[in-house]
Parts: structure tokens; C-alpha cells; sequence
């Protein structure tokens, strides 16, 4: 059973992200605590059977619309509550004693809620959520944040303590006058074996891997640019890209009109048992990162790059954001200068005939990963943060 001051409020903005695998490690390590989860969009009464599942959305009651459509009553009549009522009544179960909410710029958004309650807050903070000056690859000349986003976000960290899942962000926050002990840093957790997987042997016909969403701040299209320019110096291999997102279309003409075209796969969107074979097919995982030229972002972390390492995978990417907290470059992969695409297809040829080199890196990472970006440090580090004991009650 759960002790009774241990009840945890978790909220995040949509019910799909409870399906992306590392909020899916972070709702687990939680689970003995959670008293419900809160989204929008949820068609679910609860989270795996076990959790009940709130939607901010569910206006009008229920009840309401039980008794509306035996009464005929047009929806005009029936009562609406707002997102803000909905969590608020979440918020005032006695059950709950601390509430945690993924994404500032989506827990600014209820600070009448923030405000009348005396519960432990604490504030989860991602990426975009802490570029002060990012923009939407749609509309790059304009501020996607409201023009008071960051004395909002002050403000805020006045009442809740800030998560941030890599010192990189911490520092952003740092940066914009949010006080150190309002900030706690803790980097995001994945699966780890026990043993370091076992790579193919391969001589020639490499295969590289980029895994993530298709964004300028991780450089897909700079990836395939380098793989262009290793396949003329006489990289045989190939090259598979999976994921989606606003470069996807440019990526698409890029393989259409390469002349290596037939050597480059693009993929989609995959699941995680998809993502989980690619990667075990794999010989290189790749990224191009840098401060996106459009979204003005980059890299606060990298799940796909630690998921990587976790699979001994060496991994050759751009020297940006909270992936020189991950990579140790020469050690567990290859950290080449941003926009430098020569220097990447150089990475390439040097892993392709270097096959020692390749496992040397690979089992690093590895290891790397077990000892620092485990699910069970995550977990542990969660519940130090919240005050929440690590055993069942």
C-alpha cells in the first residue's frame, strides 16, 4: 500500500507521450507512489489497469454527459469545466502530497492552479522548454515563447523545484536568473544489459544508424551529406534513417537525388521493438548535432544517443549541447565540430576500417551507460528528488 504522504500527482501534456519509452521508465519508477495520471486526450480510465488516467479535456463531466444524453439536453446546457478546474480538483485529492509536471512552457500554463496549493511541485524541464529564443521550423523569424515566457518561468521556480535532465539545461536556467538550489539535475534513464551486446563482426559494409526525430538541431540532413562524402572516399556501406519530424521531406529529396540513393533507407517513424533491431543491426549510431539554424535549439540530453551506447554501439555525432555529457570523445564515440561534414565522413572511414576501434567504443559506451544512465539510477535519483522511499509500503 502507499504511505499516505507519499501520493504522487503525475502530469504531463498529452496521453501519447505516456507511450514514449522514457516517460514510460518515468511513470514505472513512480508507479508504487502515483496516485493518477493527468493528460489530455486520454481515452483510458487508467494507465496499464493499475493507474487512473485523468483527461484535462473531460469537459463536460462524465456524469454530466451520462445524464445529457438521457435527457436529450443540448450541449449548450450541459456544464463545462475548464483544464484548469480539472487539474485543480486532481491537485486537492488528499491523496496527493507532490505533483510532478513535464515541460515549463505546459506548467506555466496553470499557475492560478501552482497557486493555491501548498503541495510539493517540482517541474520537469526537456529542451525546448528552456531555449529562450526558439522558433518553429515553420515560422523561424518569430519568438516561439510568449514574450514574458521567462519571467513566467522566474516566477515559477519560486514554487516549484526545476528538474533538468542534463547540466546543460540547468546551466539555461541558471542563465536567466533562476536560483542553483532551485534546480536539481537528472539525466533520463534507459535499459541497460547486464553484458555488453555482441557486434557483427564486418570488415566492409558497415551499417549506420541515425534514430530520432527528424530535426535541424540533430542534422539528418548533414548526416547524409557525410555518408554522400565517406561512399565517394569508398565507404561501402549503408546508411538507414528512422524517425519523423519537419525535415522529413528534405531528407526524402536528399536520398531521391544522392548517388548513393540506393544505399540509404529512410524509414519513418518506428516503434521501440523496430528501434531495438536497428540498432542491434547496427555497427555505427549517428547524429549530426548542433544549435539548430532554425529552431535556434540543441541537444539538451539525447535519449537515442544513450540508448545507443547502452547497445555498444560507438557513436560519431556534432560536439553540441548535452551530448558532451554523454559521449566521451575517442573514447565512447567520435565528436566532430558542428556543420563540419568532413570531418564526420573522416569518423565514418576511420570506424569502417578500424573494427577494433569500433568495439573498443562500443563496449566504453556500454559501460558508460550502465554506470551513469541506467533506468535504476534514473529511478533512484527520482526518488531522492522527491523525497519518496524506493521500496513499496
Amino acid at each position: 500500500m502507499k504511505r499516505p504522504d507519499m501520493g504522487v500527482l503525475f502530469v504531463m501534456p498529452d496521453w501519447h507521450r505516456a507511450s514514449e519509452l522514457w516517460m514510460e521508465r518515468m511513470i514505472e519508477a513512480l508507479e508504487p507512489h502515483l496516485v493518477s495520471v493527468v493528460a489530455r486526450g486520454t481515452t483510458e480510465t487508467s494507465w496499464r489497469g493499475q493507474i487512473p488516467a485523468i483527461d484535462l479535456r473531460e469537459y463536460p463531466p462524465a456524469l454530466w454527459r451520462r445524464v445529457g444524453r438521457r435527457l436529450l439536453l443540448p450541449l449548450r446546457m450541459i456544464p463545462r469545466r475548464t483544464e484548469a478546474e480539472v487539474l485543480r480538483e486532481a491537485v486537492e485529492d488528499p491523496a496527493v502530497t507532490r505533483i510532478l509536471v513535464h515541460y515549463l512552457e505546459f506548467a506555466l500554463r496553470y499557475r492560478e492552479v501552482w497557486a493555491h496549493t501548498s503541495k510539493k511541485l517540482f517541474v520537469h524541464c526537456h529542451g525546448y522548454d528552456v531555449t529562450w529564443d526558439l522558433r518553429a521550423h515553420e515560422t523561424p523569424d518569430q519568438p516561439a515563447h510568449a514574450p514574458d515566457y521567462v519571467s513566467r518561468v522566474r516566477e515559477l521556480s519560486a514554487k516549484a523545484i526545476l528538474i533538468a535532465n542534463s547540466a546543460v539545461t540547468a546551466d539555461k536556467l541558471k542563465s536567466v536568473g533562476i536560483p542553483g538550489e532551485r534546480i536539481v539535475i537528472k539525466p533520463l534513464g534507459v535499459p541497460v544489459s547486464e553484458r555488453s551486446p555482441t557486434k557483427p563482426e564486418r570488415d566492409h559494409g558497415l551499417n549506420i544508424l541515425y534514430l530520432g526525430r527528424l530535426v535541424d538541431f540533430k542534422g539528418p540532413d548533414l548526416v547524409i551529406r557525410a555518408f554522400e562524402l565517406a561512399c565517394e572516399k569508398g565507404f561501402d556501406g549503408t546508411l538507414a534513417i528512422a524517425g519523423d519530424g519537419p525535415l522529413r521531406a528534405t531528407v526524402e529529396l536528399m536520398r531521391r537525388e544522392s548517388r548513393f540513393a540506393d544505399r540509404i533507407k529512410i524509414l519513418g517513424a518506428v516503434d521501440a521493438e523496430t528501434g531495438e533491431r536497428l540498432r542491434d543491426a547496427a555497427d555505427v549510431f549517428t547524429a549530426h548535432n548542433r544549435t539548430g539554424p532554425l529552431s535556434r535549439q540543441e541537444e539538451a540530453y539525447g535519449v537515442s544517443i544513450v540508448e545507443a551506447m547502452a547497445a555498444a554501439l560507438p557513436v560519431v555525432t556534432g560536439r553540441s549541447g548535452g551530448v558532451e555529457e554523454t559521449v566521451v570523445d575517442g573514447e565512447t564515440g567520435i565528436l566532430v565540430s558542428p556543420g563540419d561534414v568532413e570531418a564526420h565522413a573522416e569518423a565514418f572511414l576511420q570506424l569502417a576500417r578500424d573494427q577494433q576501434l569500433r568495439r573498443r567504443m562500443g563496449e566504453a559506451g556500454w559501460r558508460r551507460a550502465k554506470a551513469l544512465f541506467s533506468c535504476e539510477i534514473e529511478r533512484k535519483c527520482l526518488l531522492d528528488i522527491m523525497g519518496l522511499e524506493t521500496a513499496r509500503i
